[in-house]
């Protein structure tokens, strides 16, 4: 009686389930390799660290009119935080960026005023539009940003903004200073 035939169906056997285990565990490599930065994945979001923005706030195509102090943009994975003036938008959660370089986040901008010599808080619901000049952020020069409310009305005219290392804390704000 001759075994080999056996031994060798055996042998082919025990080959397949390992070179499935080798498919199955590389397989699995590429989809986690996937999830890494810039790949809008559930990894490590869009962005490595803190990355930041800033300029005058110099409205796109025209001189400032409003809003023309400091502007500072802070972006996380998990957290998005613009602050003009006395305007400040924030946004939490996951987010990405689209093969354009376009980001629509929906947050919350809370502008304060003084108003009969009171200072007044409001916050309304707002989407802002991050268009970069690339399609990552951390290889983008330059961002514009876009603020409006729920019927479309600019809140934050379009502002172009520089990369620059990312501000520890926004200036306060002070109503009815120029």
């Amino acid at each position: 009686m001759n075994v080999l035939p056996e031994l060798w169906a055996h042998m082919a056997r025990l080959m397949a389930q390992r070179t499935a285990r080798l498919l199955a565990t590389a397989a699995t490599l590429l989809v986690l390799a996937a999830c890494g930065p810039g790949t809008g994945g559930t990894g490590t979001g869009p962005i490595n660290g803190v990355l930041g923005f800033s300029g005058s706030g110099f409205a796109v195509g025209a001189p400032c009119s409003q809003h023309c102090g400091s502007t500072e943009l802070r972006l996380e994975n998990e957290r998005v935080e613009l602050t003009v003036t006395c305007l400040h938008f924030v946004f939490t959660g996951p987010w990405e960026i689209d093969d354009t370089g376009l980001a629509v986040l929906n947050g919350t901008l809370e502008t304060t005023e003084l108003a009969d010599g009171q200072v007044q808080t409001r916050t309304v619901a707002a989407e802002m539009r991050l268009q970069f000049s690339d399609t990552r952020a951390e290889t983008s020069r330059e961002v514009t940003v876009t603020v409006r409310d729920a019927q479309g009305n600019h809140l934050i005219a379009p502002l172009t903004l520089e990369q620059r290392p990312a501000a520890t804390a926004p200036e306060a704000c002070a109503p009815g200073t120029p």
